[in-house]
């Protein structure tokens, strides 16, 4: 086994404990994969990884509770459907997850880069009127994502952008 701080190999076992993850659902019920793993010391005296845990390629991660099938199907479902509505999904699916956790892994997906924005839309809305309001920006280019920020932000906002243009 190879230390992922240094490199170096390791033969020298740690300890050992058994290992939980949540796998995709086989007709409707949940699995629940059970591993021994073993902790391995790092033999290197500078490495800052004194121990260091094997793991299954494809399979495992470090401090994942899930399988990377298992995390793609809710990532997809967060993606589609976020909260409430994604954990019902799931539910009926027979996963096991809390709204919050839905909302955690969507916030966690990589989004990808904008590129330049050549028509920007602009709208403001009220939260809740006569209280609190937001503005919502548009790319107004086709298959491009809005994005959304509190009132007040606007006027400071496009001054980061080198090639932002006002037009009316």
């Amino acid at each position: 086994m190879r230390c992922p701080g240094c490199g170096m190999p390791s033969w020298r076992v740690h300890g050992r404990y058994v290992r939980r993850l949540g796998d995709a659902p086989v007709a409707g019920s949940p699995v629940v994969i059970e591993l021994t793993v073993r902790c391995f010391k790092c033999l290197s005296s500078r490495c800052p990884a004194v121990t260091f845990t094997e793991q299954i390629e494809r399979l495992t991660r470090p401090h994942a509770r899930q399988t990377q099938v298992l995390r793609s199907m809710l990532a997809s479902i967060a993606l589609c459907l976020a909260g409430r509505p994604g954990a019902r999904l799931a539910a009926a699916l027979g996963i096991r997850i809390a709204k919050d956790a839905l909302l955690d892994l969507l916030r966690s997906v990589r989004q990808p880069p904008v590129g330049a924005i050549r028509f920007l839309g602009v709208d403001d809305f009220a939260l809740r009127k006569g209280d609190s309001y937001a503005t919502i920006l548009v790319d107004l280019e086709p298959a491009a994502r809005s994005i959304s920020c509190p009132a007040g932000t606007l006027s400071r906002w496009p001054r980061g952008f080198a090639a932002t243009r006002k037009s009316r």
